[in-house]
């Protein structure tokens, strides 16, 4: 008896879960009636057919190229994509496999032959003509009520609310965006701004942060600038950057301002000229980025450079969430101090390790892991509980030496658990001579991929008080390609 897969989709608010059901209902009567067992079933709720970026799509292809089934059925070809590409890409990564797509509703025939190609091609073909004729029909209403200066939804930007589709200041918030803007347009940093407003949480509830400086200080509703559809961020459901939107609307002293035009064009002119300062330094390398967890609230370190008066310049690490919107306390690492205790131990690490006795020892706990890794995801579970009432324990004033070096033990566990997981998932054996191997190049590559070699082998966990804790080795099943 022939086994398959069902997928099932639905795309708009207008469906429901009730959508899903009613083609599962159908799949399952059509396999009934044609001898066919049903072992698996993929649904994506919500998502568009114009893309494939669907998880439970995703993860039905993966278990096709494990060839768990023989064939997958769907409700109608729609339900599978909109998109004719996207679709024939589809039937042909089936093909290659030597598995049967089947509609319930169309006629699925043979997709080498020339007569079924082109009833499927037609069938497709409208699936996307319906879409895009939607698609069409909708733009041109928001654009008729962008033209008029309405409110189309979202979140309104900090400073704003929302009242009968207009925006109306909010006198507090605004007063905060004035700040922002007059200290930027009389020379202070980010660094001076976040200080003097303090943890201000905006719109979607995240405290203001540099990032969040930046696309205030460049925003033109500010300035009483009504914008809609500037660029094309998507077509047919994939990203595709920022695309010049020819039929943007821009409409000036639609918006009540809350900054005047000769701050904003002062503002303007500074982030001009920083940005071409910027494009013109030399970029720092930074031996270690990404790879430095802070234990005080799970952010990687960034790499920074400060200048002072002098003239002279400190290279840091610092924490993400501390550097972004100071939300963290933990304390700066000195780039060039640290960089060179790692150096010095990873190579004698290296020099020092029985690269055979290593690379079996890995392979093994890998490779050795349970077939439905239930136990690793339950261990998993409970050492990111137990990591995460750690953390609230040392932000409650609650910290000791022993809580940091368990809090350690359980970091290094999570990250062994986290590889072992990923490689059981892909069902995809560990080399140990693959892995002794890379041991023997990284020695080799020594002098001209130490970067390189920091990424495959270090993990660093830097606490609040400027101490770090080093651990060598962890990752390297993970990040390299060893079966």
């Amino acid at each position: 008896m022939k086994k398959a897969a069902a997928y099932a989709r639905y795309s708009t608010e207008h469906q429901t879960s009730s959508s899903i059901e009613y083609q599962m209902r159908k799949i399952e009567e059509y396999c009934s009636s044609h001898g066919i067992t049903i072992t698996a079933s993929y649904a994506d709720e919500a998502y568009s057919g114009t893309n494939v970026d669907r998880p439970a799509f995703q993860a039905l292809c993966e278990a096709a190229k494990q060839h768990k089934f023989d064939a997958v059925v769907i409700y109608d070809i729609s339900r599978g994509s909109r998109d004719v590409s996207d679709w024939f890409g589809f039937r042909k990564q089936m093909a290659v496999l030597g598995i049967q797509v089947i509609s319930v509703e169309d006629k699925i025939g043979d997709i080498l032959n020339p007569a079924d190609y082109l009833t499927e091609l037609i069938t497709v073909g409208l699936g996307q003509h319906h879409v895009l004729t939607s698609r069409q029909k909708s733009m041109d209403s928001i654009a008729t009520k962008a033209k008029t200066g309405q409110f189309l939804g979202g979140t309104p930007n900090f400073g704003y609310e929302i009242v009968n589709g207009q925006y109306v200041i909010v006198p507090e918030e605004a007063r905060i965006v004035n700040q922002i803007f007059t200290m930027y347009a009389n020379g202070s940093s980010y660094e001076k701004i976040l200080s003097a407003i303090g943890q201000v949480r905006g719109r979607r509830g995240k405290v203001i942060g540099k990032n969040s400086l930046y696309y205030i200080l460049k925003n033109e509703r500010y300035v009483g600038v009504y914008s809609w559809c500037k660029h094309h961020v998507k077509v047919m459901g994939k990203y595709t950057g920022k695309l010049p939107n020819e039929n943007a609307v821009r409409i000036e002293d639609s918006i009540p301002p809350i900054v005047d035009k000769d701050t904003w064009e002062r503002v303007q002119e500074r982030m001009s000229e920083r940005k071409h300062s910027a494009c013109n330094k030399a970029k720092r390398t930074y031996l270690l980025s990404g790879l430095i967890e802070c234990t005080q609230c799970g952010a990687n370190y960034v790499g920074h450079t400060s200048t002072n008066k002098r003239g002279y310049s400190t290279r840091y690490y610092c924490c993400g969430n501390k550097y972004r919107n100071r939300t963290c306390s933990c304390k700066n690492l000195n780039a060039d101090e640290v960089e060179a205790f790692v150096v010095q131990n990873l190579k004698a690490y290296l020099l020092g390790l029985d690269f055979h006795a290593m690379a079996q020892k890995i392979a093994d706990t890998i490779n050795g892991a349970s077939a439905d890794l239930k136990a690793e995801r339950i261990e998993l579970a409970d050492i990111i509980k137990q990591l995460d009432n750690g953390t609230k324990a040392i932000l409650k004033g609650i910290d000791y030496p022993e809580l940091q070096t368990e809090m350690f033990k359980l970091r290094v566990r999570k990250s062994e658990l986290e590889d072992i997981i990923a490689k059981g998932e892909e069902k995809k054996t560990v080399s140990a001579d693959k892995l002794e191997a890379l041991f023997h190049q990284m020695l080799e590559d020594w002098d001209s991929d130490l970067k390189g070699i920091c990424q495959k082998m270090i993990k660093i966990y830097a606490h609040a008080d400027g101490s770090f804790d080093l651990n060598i080795g962890v990752h390297i099943a993970a990040k390299e390609r060893l079966f």
